[in-house]
């Protein structure tokens, strides 16, 4: 583990942690044995990176892929816990809108549809779907200008990121607000196109549903901001509106419920703080 780079650990880490969680509850999950196939191939993967990080001359593909490689796989893993968390416990659904009741005396998604309009559902839409790029903009951002030790470090705190949000899924899974209370909106999410579009597209390629708790979106983004502020000002100055406009349309979007968004501003916190102390931690004992 140690001989790894930290963010090819991080990920062996959690590859492991999930292998051993298919087999303990391999009697409830159907696709057991393929789940297995898929994390064994990753952490097959994972070693080939590793063979080729420990040239002493890198190309650049080598240094494209270690720098890029960690959200593809950060996607492959995601998409397979659509075969796993449902299968684990029930979903928490009822008690997050209990909680966010008990704070706002209201439900927000709820309270929100008297601001519902097409025009601004559709730039709620395009401000949710940015999520998807803005990562990715920001490690192509750093690739492009060779900010080697900050691109690297960065890559390894959003990755911890991630996979703690995958954790928290699995400990508290829930659809969100767009399907457990479905039941009580009076106002449908109309817009144009666009809103159409990017409904569709994500209902498509998200194969799992049970991400809602913590809010990933929240968390992955404000991190986003920190590392910016840290390594980008002039990013960080295009990414905070967006930013700002993305958190709102989660919850005006009924994707998620005001808690989720809540624990996943902790969590960004918590990654930001334990992030950098843990990637000079690995460097050290791998010199070791």
């Amino acid at each position: 583990m140690r001989r790894l780079t930290p963010t090819l650990g991080l990920t062996l880490f959690f590859l492991i942690g999930l292998i051993l969680l298919t087999l303990v509850f391999h009697g409830q999950i159907p696709l057991w044995r393929t789940l297995l196939l898929r994390y064994s191939i990753i952490v097959g993967l994972l070693f080939v990176l590793k063979l080729s990080s420990e040239r002493r001359t890198k190309g650049r593909q080598e240094k494209f892929l270690q720098a890029f490689s960690p959200l593809l796989f950060i996607i492959v893993i995601y998409e397979s816990l659509g075969d796993l968390i449902q299968y684990l416990q029930p979903d928490i659904d009822a008690a997050l809108i209990r909680i966010d009741f008990s704070i706002f005396g209201v439900q927000p998604t709820i309270w929100m549809q008297q601001w519902i309009v097409p025009w601004f559902t559709d730039i709620m839409s395009l401000a949710y779907v940015s999520y998807y790029f803005i990562p990715v903009i920001f490690v192509l951002v750093l690739y492009l200008k060779n900010r080697g030790p900050g691109l690297v470090e960065s890559v390894f705190i959003l990755t911890l990121g991630y996979y703690i949000s995958f954790i928290g899924y699995i400990l508290f899974p829930a659809v969100g607000p767009r399907y457990a209370m479905d039941h009580l909106y009076s106002v449908p999410l109309k817009g144009s196109l666009v809103t159409d579009l990017v409904r569709d597209v994500l209902n498509a390629i998200e194969h799992n549903k049970r991400d809602c708790m913590p809010s990933g979106h929240t968390q992955i983004v404000l991190m986003i901001l920190f590392l910016a502020y840290r390594y980008e000002r002039i990013l960080f100055a295009i990414f905070l509106p967006i930013i700002c406009a993305l958190i709102l349309s989660t919850v005006y979007l009924r994707y998620h419920y005001v808690i989720d968004l809540f624990v996943g501003m902790g969590l960004a916190i918590g990654c930001a703080i334990v992030g950098p102390l843990l990637f000079r931690w690995w460097n050290v004992e791998t010199r070791r």
